[in-house]
């Protein structure tokens, strides 16, 4: 039973040390938090968890051997990395016109803008399934069986939970330091961020082709 235990603390570190790094999901919640409240983050991150019980059936079913196909994975990369270079264009000529967040970007609602921005805007979740996660639980399941895979899964999403919420949390609680011209900031931070992982999953596409 212990082993079982001490597979949630690694799925907790391993899922936390992806939601640390900036991305297409971070830029979303950051950008939906100033109008749509405190719960952005948590509401994003179920939308996330929602995707990833997806792809874990997939698993489960015995497709995963599609996540893992080359031509798959590139299809993937261009569809996300155009829609995130897009999208990033649009928030761009949009703050032209707007000192707020522009529309584009903040228009979903946060469960379903968790799932946009762990599917469509951010191809990155399905290849990280595809490679690092099953691998991971395969080890789960090595050392502790379905046990050992259940106790990663609970620490993996505690682990989007837990920062998604903060980050929003944080947010809201300085919305009002951040006035207008803080809010136009965080939408160009924002469609950076976008315009910099398009372009990175663009050129992953290429280097699968070559």
């Amino acid at each position: 039973m212990i082993e079982a235990i001490s597979q949630l603390p690694i799925g907790f570190l391993i899922a936390l040390s992806g939601a640390l790094l900036p991305g297409p999901m971070l830029a979303f919640i950051i950008a939906r938090t100033p109008s749509f409240g405190s719960r952005t983050g948590t509401l994003a991150a179920g939308g996330h968890i929602l995707v990833e019980f997806g792809l874990l059936l997939l698993i489960a079913l015995g497709l995963g051997i599609i996540l893992e196909n080359r031509f798959f994975q590139a299809g993937i990369c261009v569809v996300g990395g155009v829609s995130l270079v897009a999208l990033a264009s649009i928030t761009f000529i949009k703050l032209r016109e707007t000192l707020g967040p522009p529309r584009e970007i903040t228009k979903y609602h946060p469960l379903w803008g968790g799932v946009l921005f762990s599917t469509i805007f951010n191809p990155a979740v399905i290849l990280w399934w595809a490679t690092i996660g099953t691998a991971m639980l395969m080890e789960a399941w090595l050392i502790a069986s379905l046990a050992g895979v259940g106790f990663w899964l609970v620490g993996h999403f505690l682990a989007d939970l837990a920062w998604f919420s903060l980050v929003s949390y944080s947010i809201w609680k300085g919305k009002t330091l951040l006035g207008t011209r803080g809010h136009k900031m965080l939408s160009i931070t924002c469609g950076f961020i976008l315009l910099i992982f398009g372009g990175y999953f663009i050129a992953r596409f290429l280097s699968m082709l070559f």
